[in-house]
């Protein structure tokens, strides 16, 4: 084993918690990423500085947010093998999509489950896996069958029950049941996209005004086409199914004409977005008041899963929030304001927004913005 190995090996046996998987795919470095402050902790980055010293490499590793739990465990691995540990946290998804898109800047990944490592690594990346933890399976059957097998008594009091008598009790046609398995899971969460999901209306509202001209245009007109183009979206599992209604207000000033989309015939609206210029003065409150109008009819309400996702830098004019959060209160839905800052954001405004209702601001400045948009619509 090389002193890479034994070092990641190291780390590995000191945590408690997932699968880790070396992935083979970036040489160490001797240094953070840089994007965590202070001791090298953010909201999605923390790295753990071995106490002796200089760390002789770093360990980059797309980590499942679960195993924040385990922070003391990896300290104490980062201090024994010399090690810097940089985790790097996001969800299942992500973990699998790096994994297939060939490890990305990652030297390792750790899941909760080896399944993400099974259906993601697809290019055969991973060198090395140790199990950290395992996950107990509760087994339930109906009290009369555990009686018939004589694994409970009469007063359904169970008895001690090994794998072994359950597989031989399968084996012997005694038992059958059905678990979910990693092959079909990839398929499942397109159907489940795409067919099984309520239907989503989701209002984008948009800002066009001249503090967004450039990259935070550029970022929106990406982020869109992230969520609606089906192509992009299927990618990370937040494609528009055919039920989805999806309108576009372009605003600044004033609001612009709502574009509506249905199902997956997306490109007008995709095409409106791109082709929008960025000028003029900044009203969020003009552009929610219009999308109070874009709402489906109340008889269509329990229809759809409805939402409005505000794309800004948070520099507006507030002389319309009074109105619009009266206009707001008096519709009577609980209808979720999500904001997605662009640009050189300032979100007091869009703070005060998600405590009217309900909901929460993100950062579109990050560059990963699939997630982004697949966090808006788990919250969705």
């Amino acid at each position: 084993m090389s002193s890479l190995r034994r070092r990641a090996a190291a780390v590995a046996a000191a945590a408690c918690a997932g699968v880790l998987a070396l992935t083979g795919c970036t040489a160490f470095n001797n240094s953070d990423d840089g994007t965590a402050d202070g001791n090298g902790t953010s909201a999605t980055t923390q790295t753990f500085q071995p106490s002796g010293g200089k760390p002789t490499a770093t360990l980059s590793i797309a980590s499942g947010s679960e195993n924040k739990e385990v922070a003391v465990a990896i300290q104490k691995a980062a201090d024994q093998s010399n090690v810097a540990v940089t985790m790097h946290y996001m969800g299942s998804l992500e973990i699998m999509n790096a994994l297939k898109a060939g490890g990305q800047d990652h030297d390792a990944v750790w899941p909760a489950s080896s399944m993400w490592i099974s259906m993601g690594d697809t290019k055969h990346i991973v060198k090395d896996a140790a199990s950290t933890s395992t996950t107990p399976i509760v087994f339930g059957i109906a009290k009369s069958k555990a009686v018939k097998l004589g694994w409970a008594d009469d007063t359904g009091a169970a008895k001690p029950v090994s794998t072994a008598d359950i597989l031989a009790a399968v084996s012997d046609g005694k038992l059958t049941f059905s678990m979910t398995s990693a092959t079909v899971i990839d398929s499942a969460l397109n159907v489940y996209q795409t067919a099984l999901r309520k239907p989503s209306w989701t209002i984008w509202v948009v800002d066009y005004s001249g503090s967004m001209s450039g990259e935070g245009k550029n970022g929106v007109v990406k982020g869109l086409n992230a969520a609606l183009d089906p192509d992009q979206a299927k990618k990370s599992y937040i494609e528009p199914a055919s039920g989805d209604v999806n309108i576009l207000i372009p605003f600044e000033t004033e609001a612009h004409r709502p574009v509506k989309a249905t199902g997956t015939s997306t490109s007008d609206l995709l095409h409106e977005a791109d082709a929008t210029d960025a000028s003029g003065g900044t009203d969020i409150y003009e552009g929610l008041l219009s999308a109070l109008d874009e709402l489906p009819s109340e008889s269509e309400a329990s229809q759809y899963t409805t939402a409005i996702v505000l794309m800004t830098d948070g520099r507006s004019n507030s002389d319309h929030q009074d109105e619009f959060e009266s206009a707001y209160k008096s519709r009577g839905r609980d209808l979720p304001i999500f904001s997605i800052m662009f640009g050189d954001a300032d979100p007091s405004q869009l703070k005060s927004l998600a405590t009217l209702s309900n909901a929460k601001v993100f950062d579109g400045r990050s560059g990963d913005l699939a997630a982004v948009f697949r966090q808006v619509k788990g919250f969705n």
